[in-house]
């Protein structure tokens, strides 16, 4: 069972990432849109890989963080969910807002995933509140508080700041917001916590 690669995009046509390692086989790997969008041909990544075994075939989900596999483990077991809408929820939410709209009982959020209707997010959301509980992501197991409002603490803050930077980099008001309350505006340096937002948002090394 594959469970990590590291290497270098070959390709991200059809959706598919091809990942070449350095004893030079190439892997295909189904992940998260955002992920696959900021990807390009030639940059080195890491993904943390769930591998599903079938009679005909076997299929990789690559992820950047251990925390989105860990997630897509838990939908798929869930009745009626795949592999294809699990990675549709992991595209729209990150594993924190996941975690959020779980604990607080928003099945809005999951409507929002392509193929998901208001009656199966309302099941989906409830049958992820179990898997929660008896599976908890290691290291996010209590969810960020006021992460639904998407509303910075205040304009001029450090915090706004670490916003602007990675909003110039392209990455997306959730992504950075949800980011950008992960790191707070504490004691450390700017430099510091840019990096460590930085280093949450982005799986290249």
């Amino acid at each position: 069972m594959i469970a990590y690669l590291e290497g270098q995009v070959l390709s991200t046509d059809s959706g598919i990432l091809v990942v070449k390692t350095l004893s030079g086989v190439g892997y295909a790997a189904n992940i998260p849109q955002p992920l696959l969008v900021r990807l390009k041909v030639g940059d080195e990544v890491v993904l943390h890989v769930h591998t599903q075994v079938r009679e005909e075939e076997i299929s990789l989900y690559g992820f950047a963080t251990t925390a989105e596999r860990h997630l897509f483990e838990l939908l798929i077991r869930t009745s009626g969910v795949g592999p294809k809408m699990a990675l549709g929820v992991l595209s729209v939410m990150l594993p924190q807002e996941l975690i959020n709209s779980v604990q607080q009982g928003d099945s809005n959020r999951f409507a929002q995933v392509p193929g998901i209707g208001k009656k199966t997010a309302t099941k989906l959301c409830l049958d992820m509140r179990d898997q929660l509980k008896k599976h908890p992501v290691p290291g996010l197991e209590v969810a960020m508080e006021g992460v639904a409002d998407f509303e910075l603490p205040g304009r001029g803050s450090e915090w706004d700041d670490v916003y602007s930077v990675l909003r110039n980099q392209g990455f997306s008001e959730r992504e950075s917001l949800l980011v950008v309350r992960q790191v707070g505006n504490g004691a450390q340096s700017f430099e510091v916590r840019l990096k460590k937002a930085l280093s949450l948002l982005n799986p290249l090394r």
